[in-house]
């Protein structure tokens, strides 16, 4: 009877190692549309197309993503996680809101890590490091800045994030280039949420070659370069900030 029993067992068993083919499946599909989920709505976010502040109700999400409850739920909780999205007990899910001390916070935190990266990169940039550089900004000379509709062209855009990021790439320390990017996106998003009165005076193209010279040549000055364009961004920005907030 015994030795019977324990016999019966073993199937079971193997069955619960193996798992159900269907159920793996099915997981693996809703991890996907999560990640998916989750780069449209920290698209939405960054954009401004869900304004911060603003309630996420499952309803309405569920209605504009054609989603189900249990991806988009994931997806909000490691928006969360990123601070992209604010999670309020017993109420729910809020994008995350803007402030002044906020952008502040960002603006200074950028310019010293960005500084660091900067001056690590000037030292032990190679000349592929030098060639990206100069590829990136020719590519953001043949954008116009705004949109025939008098926006900030979101090619240029791309562009502009792509040669600032090639700035500090051969820093060599993966966690500073991480929070570098994530502090980049935090800025993306006010810019956004601040679009319509950004400053078209501003001769981006003519900063933009300054700072390249001096980071090719290995000039000191680069980083107060970079330093004083971020710093010109957030000054109007926060000039603006009562009738744009």
């Amino acid at each position: 009877m015994r030795p019977s029993a324990r016999r019966s067992t073993h199937p079971a068993r193997l069955r619960l190692v193996d798992g159900d083919p269907k159920q793996a499946k099915s997981a693996s599909a809703n991890r996907t549309l999560a990640s998916d989920l989750f780069e449209q709505l920290r698209d939405d976010i960054l954009h401004c197309k869900l304004r911060p502040n603003s309630r996420l109700l499952f309803r309405d999400l569920r209605a504009t993503y054609a989603s189900g409850m249990s991806p988009l739920r994931e997806a909000l909780m490691r928006l969360a996680s990123d601070g992209l999205v604010v999670l309020e007990d017993h109420k729910g899910f809020r994008v995350a809101p803007v402030s002044r001390a906020e952008i502040v916070d960002i603006a200074n935190t950028r310019c010293e890590l960005e500084g660091l990266a900067v001056r690590l990169s000037m030292e032990q940039g190679d000349d592929a490091w030098e060639a990206t550089i100069v590829a990136r900004l020719h590519e953001l000379s043949k954008r116009p800045t705004y949109s025939a509709e008098g926006r900030l062209d979101a090619e240029w855009e791309r562009r502009h994030d792509a040669l600032h990021r090639a700035l500090y790439r051969a820093c060599g320390l993966r966690w500073l280039l991480s929070f570098c990017e994530l502090l980049a996106d935090r800025a993306y998003r006010y810019r956004h949420a601040l679009l319509e009165q950004v400053d078209r005076t501003r001769n981006h193209r003519s900063e933009h070659d300054e700072i390249v010279r001096a980071v090719i040549e290995r000039r000191p000055e680069a980083v107060s370069l970079l330093q004083t364009h971020y710093q010109r961004t957030v000054h109007t920005l926060l000039d603006r900030w009562q009738e744009l907030a």
